[in-house]
């Protein structure tokens, strides 16, 4: 079967898996139904394998998808190998309490061209493809809006960003600009994905750094434009209990890396492929990709993929029984996480 499909069902049913779940308030219940059923979905397909280079969970003890975890088939030592950045569950706290921002995603990409980051910051800025020559951090995040508003002869622009105290500052200066703020509690992946489909023109904002690299396959695949830099955990949280733990891990990999706070990191600094693919299936989801719904035996997801600068909005139906019947490895995924 295509790979695309297989990834693109992948995440599809990871979704599925969680809605048992949603709004139950437990983040490990829903990130472990997610993890399992993507790990049965993949397990039993052959010709390619996937190579974990960016998973989630080792802080806080999750389930999870750990670094350098192999999936696929691993019966066939000839069968192709693909860097893959997975979030089973990007957004898990609004997927546990029920509100707009969490879907399941995939980036993947060739073999040995993704960067795997550290747990730690990222500020994030990414475009739609009408700004990407405009993109640059180096000025800050001011003057590129208004180059992009000059631009566009549009000063009303639409802008989303995390709603964090860290961001405070800056969504009074673009409110003042005329940019039209939408402030998201959790999902910048999912944001991106609305900047891709046409419903805002930028994502900015401090985020997670892990995320960044599926934004970043996010940007190549939709010819959209994302730059990035990294920030220390102690920039955002100087006195919390980890802080100086979480620094020294950090200060190690941007040593070994030759890195610092100040390096801007191209979406082609951290996956090195401009054939780079992105999946993702709504669970809570919000903005232009729909939750997940069920009714009468039925699963109603909407997916999303991109490519080669093709981004595809996918509306799929999955009849348990008749799915059940022709694929009974996902039969066990349906039995265990039904509602």
């Amino acid at each position: 079967m295509n790979r695309d499909i297989i990834l693109l069902r992948a995440v599809e049913v990871a979704a599925l898996a969680t809605h048992k779940y949603i709004g139950k308030k437990d983040k490990n219940l829903i990130d472990q139904a997610a993890v399992e059923a993507l790990e049965v979905i993949l397990k039993n397909e052959k010709d390619f394998r996937l190579k974990v280079v960016n998973g989630e969970g080792e802080l806080d003890e999750a389930p999870m998808l750990y670094v350098g975890q192999i999936l696929g088939d691993l019966q066939n030592p000839d069968a192709k190998i693909y860097d893959m950045s997975v979030d089973p569950v990007e957004g898990t706290y609004p997927a546990a309490y029920n509100f707009a921002g969490s879907v399941a995603a995939i980036a993947i990409s060739r073999e040995n061209t993704q960067l795997q980051l550290p747990e730690m910051y990222m500020e994030k800025l990414f475009v739609s493809d009408e700004f990407r020559d405009l993109i640059n951090l180096n000025k800050g995040i001011v003057e590129v809006v208004k180059d992009m508003q000059i631009f566009s002869g549009r000063r009303d622009l639409k802008c989303i960003i995390l709603d964090k105290p860290r961001h405070n500052n800056i969504i009074e200066k673009l409110s003042e600009m005329g940019v039209i703020v939408r402030m998201i509690q959790d999902g910048d992946v999912l944001a991106a994905i609305d900047v891709v489909n046409g419903e805002a023109d930028f994502v900015y904002g401090i985020g997670g750094a892990p995320e960044g690299v599926l934004m970043a396959a996010l940007s190549i695949a939709s010819g959209c434009k994302m730059q990035s830099k990294l920030v220390h955990y102690k920039t955002i949280w100087e006195n919390e209990k980890e802080t100086e733990l979480r620094s020294q891990i950090e200060n190690a990999w941007l040593e070994k890396h030759n890195i610092d706070e100040n390096t801007i990191l191209d979406d082609l600094d951290l996956i090195s492929d401009p054939r780079a693919r992105f999946f993702a299936a709504g669970i809570t989801a919000g903005g232009s990709l729909k939750p997940i719904d069920y009714k009468n035996g039925k699963f109603y997801v909407n997916a999303f993929m991109a490519s080669h600068g093709i981004a595809r909005n996918i509306k799929s139906v999955y009849d348990i029984k008749k799915v059940n019947a022709l694929k009974p490895g996902i039969k066990s995924i349906f039995d265990k996480y039904k509602r």
